[in-house]
């Protein structure tokens, strides 16, 4: 009788272990469910859109995601050099042979008023932050003449960016202004917290090297 009833108990204990366990696993999906339903509704998606035209160019950055994109870093590269600012990619325009003389033209033009021109920078980097939906112009050329396509292609551009969502996943996203980007990759972190600098809006004032 006493054996009976302690493989009764046995049994009713295995039981008991076997749907807590159940219970736990169930309760971990859902919560696993749960925490990537909220991912979802917070997920960023940064893409990088660049413009040519007869007058310049434009380059901005967009948010596609449906949550807010924590930029923690963003680097620039010119001509396979990284640089600090918008500038140092203007610099490299003006200096160009095909280039040069158009800057110069163009810069003569605005300064007698008989043509307008501008050059538009953004800064962009940690702290900055990109809403569902935004775009923000990071460069913007527009020249009163036309611009040789071939002369602008000719100095590659390369962009860099990590971000994260508000729930601390992160992505690094590369682009080359001009070519077809991949995704963005996950990361467990950023590791580096650049920037990108420039003035907000600055005139035509580049100045090509003598």
């Amino acid at each position: 009788m006493n054996d009976k009833a302690f493989r009764l108990d046995f049994f009713i204990a295995i039981a008991a272990v076997l749907i807590s366990a159940l219970t736990a696993g169930t309760l971990f999906y859902q919560t696993r469910v749960i925490g990537d339903e909220f991912a979802a509704t917070i997920w960023p998606y940064l893409s990088v859109g660049t413009t040519y035209d007869a007058g310049g160019e434009t380059i901005e950055v967009s948010n596609d995601g449906v949550g807010p994109a924590l930029v923690r870093s963003a680097q620039l590269s010119v001509d396979g050099r990284q640089v600090r600012a918008w500038n140092d990619y203007i610099k490299a325009l003006a200096r160009d042979p095909e280039l040069r003389k158009l800057f110069l033209r163009a810069q003569a033009a605005v300064q007698a008023r008989s043509a307008s021109g501008t050059i538009t920078m953004s800064s962009i980097g940690p702290s900055s932050t990109l809403r569902p939906g935004e775009s923000r112009t990071l460069l913007k050329i527009s020249l009163p003449f036309s611009v040789p396509l071939r002369a602008m292609l000719k100095h590659a551009v390369a962009l860099a960016f990590c971000y994260c969502s508000l729930n601390g996943s992160c992505w690094t996203l590369h682009d080359i202004p001009g070519q077809i980007s991949p995704d963005p990759a996950p990361v467990s972190h950023c590791a580096d917290r650049a920037a990108i600098q420039s003035n907000t809006i600055a005139p035509l004032t580049a100045q090509p090297k003598r």
